[in-house]
């Protein structure tokens, strides 16, 4: 099991086109419902962010995890339509930039 230190961020990219907004929440439910399943066998992932682009019909969501197989796993899991999986890295702004 990966300790704290192992786990890096993931930026999944998932092209929403054709789906109604009903069959969007259900999948994002999944998803959580695919990572909490992932947890209780042991393995270390956190689904950590959504953010969804209406217009654009395409949501980003920030995981953490060992490695990238296990978010495309959940992913896989939740039937969630997958476009591409990323290592990101996160900060947050110093006060003095704004």
């Amino acid at each position: 099991m990966a300790d704290d230190t192992d786990r890096r961020l993931f930026l999944v990219e998932h092209d929403l086109r054709g789906l109604s907004p009903w069959q969007l929440a259900t999948v994002h439910r999944a998803l959580g419902e695919a990572v909490r399943r992932e947890n209780q066998r042991g393995r270390q992932i956190r689904y950590v962010q959504r953010i969804y682009a209406p217009d654009e019909q395409r949501c980003l969501c920030l995981f953490e995890a060992a490695g990238p197989d296990l978010v495309r796993s959940v992913n896989d899991i939740a039937q969630f339509p997958l476009a591409r999986v990323m290592p990101v890295l996160s900060s947050v702004p110093d006060d003095a930039a704004t």
